[in-house]
């Protein structure tokens, strides 16, 4: 998975070197001047590749492996000057963990609802191509979802991700963190950038397992601007 997130980033800098290195004209890399038109909508789509750091009730740091879900939602872009843009909107999230230990293995599929608030830098290599860069902080609820207990002996069962009580995993619905990313806006309408989130809020109230555990997601996003 490392070698793919390598290989996408190669391919995105490739590609802004050569727009670059493609352009008559050099424009400053911060422009304050202010920027055209208002607010700019749009939508985004993709993959998760989810997982979450943990610790044992010894201290011993647990890393799950990874989970691969979606992601999909609306972005809105204010400007406040041509190179700098406040960027929103609405994800519903699908993250989780999957971790194996022996004959054991635990899925866990939580969904969020989360409000991003992301300082956006732009940088026009040209006309037809646009490079963000974004970080800021997140903030989810858990909406629902699963968690799920396997054994080797076909002995299983699932309960929910959020509920109370005896029977239920009893996650923490509040989510928060920080988010970095990068993209290319082609032709002023299609993006592709990845991102990744560091979660800082404990996922879950109590359990007798695990302590501490943050959510760690990479996202790689498909969108078009209106």
């Amino acid at each position: 998975m490392k070698k793919t997130l390598l290989v996408i980033a190669c391919t995105v800098l490739s590609l802004t070197a050569s727009a670059q290195r493609a352009s008559s004209s050099s424009s400053s890399f911060f422009s304050t001047e202010k920027a055209e038109g208002g607010i700019e909508f749009g939508i985004r789509a993709g993959m998760n590749i989810a997982n979450a750091s943990a610790s044992d009730e010894n201290g011993v740091s647990i890393s799950p492996g990874n989970r691969t879900a979606f992601h999909i939602g609306v972005t809105a872009d204010i400007p406040l000057m041509q190179s700098l843009y406040v960027q929103t909107g609405l994800f519903f999230q699908n993250k989780g963990h999957k971790y194996k230990e022996d004959e054991y293995t635990e899925t866990s599929k939580p969904m969020y609802l989360e409000i991003p608030i992301l300082a956006s830098y732009r940088y026009d290599f040209s006309d037809a191509l646009q490079l963000q860069i974004n970080a800021g902080p997140y903030f989810g609820y858990g909406i629902g979802g699963k968690i799920k207990a396997e054994w080797d002996d076909d002995d299983s069962y699932e309960v929910d991700f959020f509920g109370d009580g005896d029977d239920n995993y009893g996650a923490n619905r509040f989510n928060c963190g920080l988010q970095f990313g990068a993209g290319l806006t082609f032709s002023n309408h299609y993006y592709l950038g990845f991102a990744y989130q560091l979660g800082l809020s404990n996922v879950i109230k109590t359990n007798d397992d695990y302590d501490n555990v943050k959510d760690r997601n990479w996202m790689i996003s498909l969108g078009y601007n209106f």
